[in-house]
């Protein structure tokens, strides 16, 4: 495998506790300067996941890669180039957002104050690093977690629910950061979140883990071809002519405010909109309408969803 392509790499991960088997042959791998998305419902595992990666606790098999480096026999080296926040950033209330990362420093090696000051511009807190982390906004508190998570210099960054909390403002600055970073500093991004919309806006691929096992990866711009079935309404005059080619041709449809609706693969469409026009039927539009990626969630994790590739 191409390690110049990744900067994560999951093989086959096996988490078990007890008798319970939590992950269950788990693998993915993450681009180098993409925004990766990992969803999945509660109790899928992916809380679970995150730790095995940033080396908070083993996994029971498998194997996970770093830009190369195997966590399990170069945790050390691997470590330094992943920056994390898992779940709410630990933060001193009592010490300014500088004090805060200036402690931060201490435990790492060769942290400058022009690292501090790059993280400070990159988040947007030159304005209230100083003040006391007890007056920051929950929003302020996510960037400085943010901050501190990129004080090394990271190139994997791994953020669970890093909008957990937040106001749509704040979502919507917590989104544009994390695309820069992975747009401007060429960083590979994490994120785990409940917030589907949000993702859908923030992520360039998405994978869905079930039961402990990732049942799909799409992109998320590309994540439907000619052959899927989509959503296509039909804005057409005479409708009565339309609605007797449509039962001749045994096409389901639904009529609504003269407009008729079908579901049915794109390229099935040209042929329609032709046999239309032959008889002489006037279109004047016809609209496809995207599946979003709540709805192909939802499908994907109901009691059907592991059957589909």
């Amino acid at each position: 495998m191409d390690e110049q392509l990744y900067s994560l790499e999951v093989n086959d991960l096996k988490k078990t506790i007890g008798k319970r088997q939590i992950i269950n042959g788990l693998g993915f791998q993450v681009k180098k300067g993409e925004v990766f998305g990992f969803l999945g419902p509660n109790g899928a595992g992916k809380t679970t996941t995150i730790r095995m990666i940033v080396g908070l606790t083993t996994p029971t098999s498998g194997d996970i890669r770093v830009l190369g480096m195997n966590v399990a026999t170069e945790r050390a080296e691997a470590m330094k180039k992943i920056g994390a926040i898992v779940e709410n950033p630990e933060l001193y209330p009592f010490l300014s957002g500088l004090e805060n990362l200036k402690q931060y420093a201490r435990m790492q090696q060769g942290i400058t104050t022009e690292d501090i000051n790059r993280v400070v511009k990159l988040v947007g807190l030159e304005n209230r690093i100083k003040d006391k982390v007890k007056k920051y906004s929950l929003g302020m508190r996510q960037r400085l977690g943010l901050a501190q998570a990129l004080l090394h210099k990271p190139e994997v960054l791994i953020l669970d629910e890093p909008t957990n909390g937040l106001d749509p403002a704040g979502i919507r600055e917590i989104r544009d950061y994390i695309r820069r970073l992975a747009k401007e500093e060429g960083m590979s991004v994490i994120v785990s979140s409940h917030l589907l919309a949000e993702m859908e806006l923030m992520c360039d691929r998405f994978g869905i883990i079930k039961n402990g096992r990732m049942i799909r990866v799409e992109d998320v711009k590309t994540s439907t071809t000619d052959k899927d079935e989509a959503i296509h309404q039909f804005d057409i005059y005479p409708v009565d002519a339309a609605v007797k080619y449509f039962n001749e041709q045994q096409i389901s449809f639904d009529l609504k405010d003269s407009m008729l609706t079908i579901s049915c693969p794109p390229n099935k469409v040209p042929g329609i909109v032709r046999d239309l026009v032959k008889r002489d039927i006037d279109i004047y539009s016809v609209i496809k309408s995207k599946q979003s990626l709540e709805e192909r969630f939802l499908e994907l994790t109901d009691d059907g969803g592991e059957g589909i590739a």
